[in-house]
């Protein structure tokens, strides 16, 4: 029986669903990198594992197979069978990565990420990495805490087994919390291939770990490299602690620039003042703002654009009853361009401008 065969139809024919998925996987292979729909990552996700265990079994079989399926095999297929295949050699399935991202402008679709894992640009070993610095900027800034020395301590313990180790030596760190120990577990795992970084990065980090960088543990140059400049790479393990440590040091400015806030009692009572006075001032100009109200209202009040012709006014009340008399809140914004206004010229006109009376014989005579 057909079970757990699920096929995501997407609301689209068999020949257009196939071919925008080819394109998925093409584009993520190329970029490592791509942003698209929830259900078209998902569905995507598993032609990309598919097509990476291709490159990683080799062969010309296999080599064609892919051909057939990558629509711009002129840039993907080398690196499929080489670095690809390289980076996951000891990783037994998983080569991809759905990271939600948010909603659409417009139709409010669900957006997600669809990423190679161990890329450069790694989400979750930089959010592992951000998470790290932030928890030891903590513990720096409580009462009583380590310090700013005590990253270098941290760092100093975790890197003394050697590179390969810091994952391992970051599991067991106190300073760390449960759930950010298991992420930086998972981040370094299968990460053991050399990251290319600056010159200026590994100077730093050479300085923060108080090692030169002629030491023997230096980061090695890459001769393979075919432009003139050799570049440098460096551990992954190594380069999560430079990203963890930047994290840390803006976590700290962070903390250092920011100013409690401290409540003032009066300054809803300044905002109602002015309120106040600029009604005051402006209730004769056209769009003056409407009164503050500053006690609950009772009974009915007028919606914005409502007829209150039909209302019963309120004894005792003339304030009131000249606003019902005029018209809704619309009509007092408008001022002497409203309607009651309008008919109040029109009124007044009519009165300047009445024809005299005309003498009864002469009546007659017009009839």
């Amino acid at each position: 029986m057909r079970h757990g065969l699920k096929l995501a139809k997407l609301s689209r024919p068999t020949a257009h669903r196939v071919l925008m998925l080819r394109n998925l996987v093409s584009s993520l292979l190329e970029h490592e990198q791509v942003t698209t729909t929830l259900p078209k990552a998902k569905a995507a996700q598993k032609l990309a594992d598919q097509v990476i265990s291709w490159g990683k079994q080799g062969g010309k079989e296999n080599w064609e197979r892919a051909n057939g399926f990558l629509l711009n095999g002129s840039k993907t297929l080398k690196p499929l069978f080489e670095v690809f295949a390289k980076r996951y050699a000891t990783r037994p399935g998983g080569y991809t990565r759905v990271q939600r991202a948010g909603f659409r402008v417009g139709d409010r679709a669900p957006l997600a990420v669809l990423e190679l894992v161990d890329n450069a640009n790694d989400l979750r070993f930089e959010n592992a990495a951000h998470t790290v610095g932030r928890e030891m900027a903590l513990r720096a800034k409580e009462a009583g805490g380590p310090g700013p020395e005590g990253w270098k301590q941290f760092r100093a313990r975790v890197e003394a087994n050697g590179p390969e180790r810091i994952g391992e030596s970051i599991a067991e760190a106190p300073e760390l919390g449960k759930v950010t120990r298991q992420n930086v577990v998972k981040a370094l795992r299968y990460r053991s291939a050399p990251v290319p970084v600056s010159e200026e990065s590994v100077a730093s980090s050479a300085e923060l770990s108080g090692a030169s960088p002629s030491d023997a543990d230096a980061p090695a140059v890459d001769s393979s490299s075919s432009s003139s400049t050799p570049a440098v790479t460096t551990h992954p393990a190594l380069l999560f602690l430079d990203r963890a440590y930047h994290h840390y040091l803006s976590t700290l400015a962070t903390f250092s620039l920011s100013t409690a806030s401290k409540p003032d009692p009066l300054r809803p009572i300044r905002q109602l003042s002015a309120r106040l006075r600029e009604t005051e001032t402006s209730i004769e100009r056209k769009g003056s703002p409407r009164p503050v109200v500053t006690v609950p209202r009772v009974g009915r009040v007028p919606r914005a654009g409502e007829s209150t012709a039909g209302w019963a006014a309120t004894e005792g009340d003339s304030e009131r009853n000249e606003i019902l008399a005029r018209g809704g809140p619309i009509s007092r914004a408008k001022g002497t361009f409203g309607r009651e206004a309008r008919k109040e010229r029109s009124k007044t006109t009519r009165q300047g401008t009445e024809t005299p009376a005309v003498p009864g014989d002469l009546a007659d005579a017009l009839a």
